[in-house]
């Protein structure tokens, strides 16, 4: 008997030893907190930001453009003031007609309209005089096309060829693309023009959002809509021009992907700045390498203990075992990140 209790003790004790000497760094029988360390600068390089502006140049849109121009400051302090390395560009919303004439140079992205051209044909945070550049490139006129197709005029944009050359599209960055119109759009597989829902030629928003999944990757772009949202807001428009239509499909493009919805109605400079909070926040996703027990994730940001909050903190998203910053919790793009939780599971 005493024999066979000294036995097991031993074993118990080996057993002991052995489990004490795996090291965490071995990978094996670990139940110590996972941590990562992120240093922004470097995650944020995959997460840069592109930004494309459609822009609707036909004959009722010149008061749209100089609202847009005269707030774009709403728009571009954020990403300025957080030091984010974006690209920027401009086309317009009859960019489509690439699609049936292959020498078409509408789809190429734009440095101004007419005689005015800034020279300057992708924007970024190296720009001088930034605000003056996007005010000339953002005023495409209005001798465009009455068609107004902004979805198919997006997918024209990202796969015109000589963009490329330009440097524009990162494969990295998050695409946000901000489309700025008062019509609706009628997207189609037809040449002729068509303002009918009805429409078998007509496209669905679903196969733009389909395309867009697979041309840029899911949850790495939105697309927000500046445009006419309701009755009141055309009725009230349709006082100069009597053409104007609810944006319902934009509607639907933008909450298929995440985008915002403002008004042509409203003020442009607190839609702007929306919109571009929606594009940070977007943008500000972290992975984690393991699942964590998520009431022990601990998040720093240059020293400073960051509350779960879904309006100014972070949020877990158990599904793909991101971490979302919010609001005034955003981090600048030098920050330094930590994330510390212990794993739900033993890793083997």
């Amino acid at each position: 008997m005493r024999k066979t209790v000294a036995s097991k003790a031993a074993m118990m004790a080996s057993a002991v030893a052995l489990i004490a000497g795996c090291s965490k760094g071995s990978g094996s029988y670990s139940l110590l907190d996972d941590g990562a360390d992120y240093k922004q600068q470097a995650v944020f390089i995959p997460k840069q930001i592109d930004i494309l502006w459609v822009i609707d140049n036909s004959g009722s849109m010149e008061t749209s453009q100089t609202n847009l121009t005269q707030n774009f400051a709403s728009f571009i302090s954020r990403f300025q003031t957080y030091n984010y390395d974006f690209h920027m560009a401009v086309t317009t919303t009859e960019a489509w007609r690439k699609q049936f004439d292959s020498n078409s140079t509408l789809a190429r992205i734009k440095d101004g309209a007419g005689s005015n051209h800034s020279g300057v044909f992708v924007m970024n945070d190296q720009t001088q005089n930034l605000s003056d550049v996007f005010a000339i490139n953002a005023k495409q006129g209005i001798n465009g096309n009455g068609d107004e197709r902004a979805l198919s005029s997006i997918k024209e944009t990202l796969l015109d060829a000589h963009n490329n050359t330009l440097g524009f599209r990162r494969p990295e960055a998050f695409l946000a693309v901000i489309i700025v119109t008062d019509e609706e759009d009628f997207s189609s597989s037809s040449a002729q023009f068509s303002e009918n829902y009805a429409n078998p030629n007509l496209h669905t928003v679903q196969s733009y959002v389909d395309f867009m999944d697979d041309y840029v990757g899911s949850r790495n772009y939105s697309v927000n809509t500046i445009a006419i949202l309701d009755d009141a807001c055309k009725t009230s428009l349709n006082n100069t021009f009597t053409e104007r239509k609810i944006a319902n499909r934009l509607i639907e493009m933008a909450n298929l992907t995440g985008g915002v919805k403002a008004s042509l109605c409203s003020n442009f400079g607190q839609s702007l700045e929306l919109i571009s909070d929606s594009i940070i926040q977007l943008s500000s996703v972290f992975k984690l390498s393991r699942e964590p027990q998520e009431d022990t994730i601990v998040i720093t940001v240059n020293g400073v203990t960051v509350e779960q909050d879904s309006v100014n903190g972070w949020t877990y998203d158990a599904s793909n075992l991101t971490i979302t910053f919010h609001g005034s919790a955003v981090p600048a793009a030098d920050a330094n990140i930590k994330i510390d939780f212990y794993p739900k599971s033993i890793k083997l």
